[in-house]
């Protein structure tokens, strides 16, 4: 028996036996202790997992949760002193279905709370994220897509993630998984408002990754009820797509992208319509599966042809699929999308860039960070980008009062003081080059960055590091900690206790990585999908269909 379980107090101790699983005497408060306590010392002496165990006393088996309502003692359920408590072991299967459950409900817990939790931080009222996440939304135009809440900006953003990764479930043939994700996913879709929803098509995929879950685990009952998920997928579509799918084609600059996609759409049909009993409509959807699949199929001296090229395997079989295996046209698309990844990645950069500058001079009174933008534009006339900016910090970003005030000699010698009462405050982001050749030199980086930092110019940087002592870590120019009582968000050490450093404790970075790790931006990454699986079910589908007329055909002629 525990002492930190059993009663210090007057009492009353009863002897119980067991026997079964495990046999032994022990002693136990029957007025203060619970089934649950006696599960655990139980499971303790016997060697066992506490959920892994029954205990049946008198005829009944013991719960830990008393019918009716509160927690009840041991004397309260029936246990006397002398009782018997037969002890049973639930099988080790059953034992490790149970654990399995529990992780598996713990890890869907926990991707709802990161998601939630990067959704958050992603608010547009905050200029530059805490993270390293950088969440951008586009419909399929590339055009920035406009919220008129921040609600439905983050219902869209945690729609999007979940169904990411589902998607990466999917992949590793988590069906179960896979679909409690997709219904996280759809509910967080229906917080947004339709008009957005409706510029993009990930409803609409999210509609048919469900239903292909419903069809790998072979749910017969729940995918004869499918259609009308079918239905809003197919009008999703038309409405992304167009009609003959003239939309995409012209947004993907005339190549076809989609047949994965539709492959999928049309067995799924096929299958619902055969399990509701219509047997043409269910030819007639996987009859068009199937030509789309024979199309999907690419040669493999056509791919080796391209891999010969100097692309990848990848590549390649994008390539060709998407062009109708036109090798000419396969070529031209491999160049395009590798010019728009480079496009984007500089884009990337940049605005990488851009947020790193926005966070060295710090945020106004109102909170926004400071407008690159107009920021550029002052420092076009001439000015120290330093000061500029503070004149858009001072002015709520508002490019006509920060230009009075550059070319007021009194508010510009303000605005300088301002400055002057920052110690060692940094000039912006470092220059890549000016960073390579300090580099280049024998420089540490981390001093080489420092020293950038703090100059007006290369020169500047190198002189300032050779006039370092040596081995010294420059504590001297390390900024002092500084008080933002302005409210002014000043790019400030996080205190260990201060709300930024409380929330990035906190953060399940693991699953975040994760899950960010899954969103992979590629506009075409959605319907690069593999279709062998769709091939032999459409074989299956359809020999299914042909034994059922062959039978219908046979009958037919018997009654003659």
């Amino acid at each position: 028996m525990r002492d930190d379980v059993a009663s210090g107090s007057s009492d009353a101790q009863a002897r119980l036996r067991v026997a079964g699983a495990w046999a032994g005497k022990l002693e136990v408060p029957l007025d203060t202790w619970t089934v649950a306590n006696l599960r655990v010392e139980i499971a303790r002496l016997a060697g066992f997992g506490a959920d892994s165990i029954n205990m049946i006393c008198a005829g009944r088996i013991l719960k830990d949760d008393a019918a009716g309502g509160g927690v009840r003692s041991l004397r309260e359920v029936g246990i006397a002193d002398d009782s018997k408590i037969l002890l049973t072991r639930s099988g080790v299967q059953q034992a490790a279905a149970v654990n399995s459950e529990k992780q598996r409900s713990d890890r869907l817990a926990r991707i709802k709370a990161a998601v939630d939790a990067m959704a958050k931080r992603s608010s547009e009222e905050d200029d530059y994220p805490v993270d390293n996440f950088d969440i951008q939304l586009e419909n399929q135009s590339g055009e920035k897509l406009q919220f008129s809440s921040d609600d439905d900006r983050k219902a869209l953003i945690m729609g999007l993630m979940l169904h990411s990764k589902a998607r990466s479930l999917l992949q590793q043939n988590l069906y179960d998984e896979a679909l409690e994700v997709l219904a996280m996913a759809e509910e967080a879709f229906s917080l947004c408002d339709r008009k957005i929803l409706e510029a993009v098509d990930n409803v609409a995929l999210l509609q048919i990754d469900t239903v292909w879950s419903l069809f790998m685990l072979r749910d017969i009952a729940r995918l004869a009820v499918a259609r009308e998920r079918l239905k809003k997928a197919r009008e999703g579509l038309l409405r992304s797509h167009g009609k003959n799918l003239e939309r995409l084609r012209v947004l993907q600059g005339g190549f076809c992208p989609e047949l994965a996609l539709y492959v999928r759409l049309e067995l799924l049909e096929g299958v619902v319509a055969y399990h509701s009993g219509l047997l043409d409509a269910a030819q007639h959807s996987l009859l068009s599966a199937q030509r789309k699949f024979h199309q999907l199929q690419v040669s493999d001296e056509a791919v080796a042809s391209l891999v010969g090229m100097g692309f990848s395997l990848t590549e390649s079989r994008r390539a060709l699929r998407v062009s109708g295996q036109d090798m000419q046209r396969a070529v031209d698309f491999v160049v395009d999308d590798r010019h728009r990844k480079s496009q984007k990645l500089e884009d990337d950069r940049r605005r990488q860039q851009e947020r790193r500058e926005q966070k060295r001079y710090g945020k106004t009174l109102g909170g926004k960070a400071v407008d690159i933008g107009k920021l550029s534009e002052l420092a076009s006339l001439g000015y120290n980008r330093r000061v500029a900016a503070e004149a858009l910090k001072q002015s709520e970003n508002d490019r006509d009062m920060a230009l009075e005030m550059l070319l007021n000699p009194a508010s510009l010698a303000t605005l300088q003081v301002c400055l002057d009462c920052q110690p060692h405050q940094l000039k912006g982001p470092v220059d890549e080059t000016a960073l390579a050749e300090l580099m280049s030199m024998g420089f540490d980086q981390e001093k080489a960055m420092k020293a950038l930092q703090r100059s007006e110019s290369t020169a500047q940087a190198i002189e300032r590091l050779l006039q370092a002592p040596v081995g010294s870590n420059d504590d001297s120019q390390r900024p002092a900690p500084v008080t933002d009582s302005s409210g002014s968000g000043q790019d400030l050490p996080s205190r260990p206790d201060s709300p930024l450093s409380m929330e990035l404790d906190s953060r399940d970075e693991e699953m975040e990585q994760d899950i960010a790790q899954n969103v992979t931006g590629d506009p075409l990454a959605e319907y690069d999908i593999e279709v062998h699986k769709e091939g032999e079910a459409i074989s299956e589908y359809l020999g299914l269909l042909k034994s059922i007329r062959s039978s219908t055909s046979k009958s037919t002629i018997n009654s003659l």
